[in-house]
């Protein structure tokens, strides 16, 4: 009986021992060695500093926000303002089309500039966007020939930019407002050309002229014969 009981004894101890066993392993192959963790910060590290020297590159594409652009030196802020700004002012005033042809000319410069020198910034598209859009809304043939150059300009060098999308679909379906029609500047040549208003006008005061020149042509004598005025025609 004793020995019976001594085998329980054993066999329980046994048991015990070979569960405790187990759970060390499993508490062992739980967790990480050091050399695992290091390895871990390491690569955590390494993925950090990546992220930021991408940053720093992606900053350097930038133009600073104190950069000046063009004749008038412009920063990029400028740029956009100056062709919202003439936009606006020749919606209220389309007698000053030339004003702002000529101002939008000076924009366009400083925006090739700063491409010149930031050809990757993102806001590139954007801006270029905006001034062909001011360039098709000014009436005069050579701003829609600068709108057409600017359009290609946008849809070749920024061809998968959203402002290129947009404009892809704007130009698809936009009916351009009819020009004015222009007032020909007349030389001194074509002006007196037979059968214009002006040959006109000129004879007709030749005409004048050699009728006043014909009653000025009648003299009087102031001679007396038998108390009448000899009246004489040259």
């Amino acid at each position: 009986m004793k020995r019976v009981i001594g085998l329980v004894f054993m066999c329980g101890a046994a048991s015990c021992m070979s569960v405790a066993s187990a759970a060390g392993t499993q508490v062992a192959a739980a967790a990480p060695s050091h050399a695992q963790r290091t390895a871990a910060q390491q690569t955590a590290a390494q993925r950090a500093a990546a992220q930021a020297a991408a940053r720093a590159a992606a900053l350097l594409l930038l133009a600073p926000a104190d950069e000046y652009f063009g004749p008038l030196k412009q920063s990029v802020v400028g740029m956009r303002n100056s062709i919202r700004e003439l936009g606006w002012n020749y919606d209220v005033n389309h007698d000053i089309w030339h004003q702002t042809f000529v101002s939008a000319l000076l924009t366009e410069r400083a925006v090739r500039d700063w491409v010149k020198k930031y050809p990757h910034d993102g806001q590139i598209p954007r801006t270029i966007f905006l001034l062909q859009r001011l360039y098709t809304k000014v009436l005069s043939q050579e701003s829609r020939d600068h709108a057409h150059a600017i359009a290609q300009w946008l849809l070749v060098s920024y061809a998968k930019s959203p402002q290129a999308r947009q404009l892809r679909k704007t130009l698809a379906v936009e009916q351009l407002a009819p020009l004015p029609s222009p007032t020909p500047s007349l030389s001194p040549e074509s002006s007196l050309a037979p059968g214009s208003s002006a040959w006109a006008g000129r004879n007709a005061n030749a005409v004048s002229r050699a009728s006043v020149a014909g009653s000025a042509a009648v003299r009087y004598t102031g001679t007396a014969v038998t108390g009448s005025v000899r009246v004489t025609r040259a």
